[in-house]
């Protein structure tokens, strides 16, 4: 896929709610990818969607000798790509944060459009302020370097339940948040489209006096199903 179509599927996903992205995987008969769970570090924040950019951490395995073996900061230099958006796996570990404001504004400033995470988050009234989009189980003050190491860059992890592999399309806004598989990304969107001209038809027609009956009837002649 070329960067132009990467971004061709960012922007399409972008302006999906996740609902109706959820709606199209079950109405396609997909496993759900609805990730449960985690929050919006801003209940503000803009809708954000970009192909998975995945790191699995752990605890660390041997004591703090000086040497930072999260090493995330490099992954978001070395390998994020417009379009990207971070995926970090902790395993509920929840005594420290995975990354705060420098982390996030590096990512953003490399095209990345946002962050989910299993773990915490710091810095988050300043990642919300420079409007980088984040999703996390928490936020803790400590920073990883003292506890955590990645152990697995670009490799498929598990959130919430919810097995994510590189490259899958990730959508998130203030409902919460849904993965389209990667070989799925095409199918689902053309669904979920049509799902959300379909709703917007049946609320033209709601105002107009109709019932929820009539409207969806309507609205599934003019769009279709």
């Amino acid at each position: 896929m070329t960067a132009e179509e990467r971004m061709m599927w960012v922007e399409r996903y972008s302006a999906l709610p996740t609902e109706n992205v959820a709606d199209a995987m079950d109405g396609l008969g997909l496993k759900r990818g609805s990730v449960l769970g985690l929050h919006p570090i801003d209940p503000s924040q803009k809708r954000a969607a970009g192909f998975a950019r995945t790191i699995l951490q752990k605890r660390r395995s041997t004591p703090w000798d000086g040497v930072n073996l999260a090493k995330h900061g490099k992954v978001i230099d070395d390998k994020t790509e417009p379009g990207d958006l971070l995926v970090i796996s902790m395993g509920g570990i929840m005594d420290v944060s995975t990354g705060g404001d420098l982390l996030a504004l590096r990512a953003q400033l490399r095209g990345v459009q946002g962050e989910l995470t299993d773990g915490c988050l710091r810095d988050t009234d300043d990642i919300a302020a420079f409007g980088f989009p984040a999703y996390s189980a928490g936020t803790a003050p400590n920073k990883s370097a003292y506890d955590i190491e990645t152990v697995g860059v670009d490799v498929p992890v598990t959130l919430c339940g919810v097995l994510i592999f590189p490259g899958d399309m990730v959508v998130m806004d203030r409902t919460g948040v849904v993965v389209v598989p990667s070989g799925k990304i095409a199918e689902v969107y053309e669904s979920a489209s049509r799902i959300a001209k379909r709703e917007e038809r049946v609320a033209v027609h709601l105002r107009e006096g109709k019932t929820l009956t009539e409207s969806r009837k309507l609205a599934a002649a003019e769009v279709g199903q």
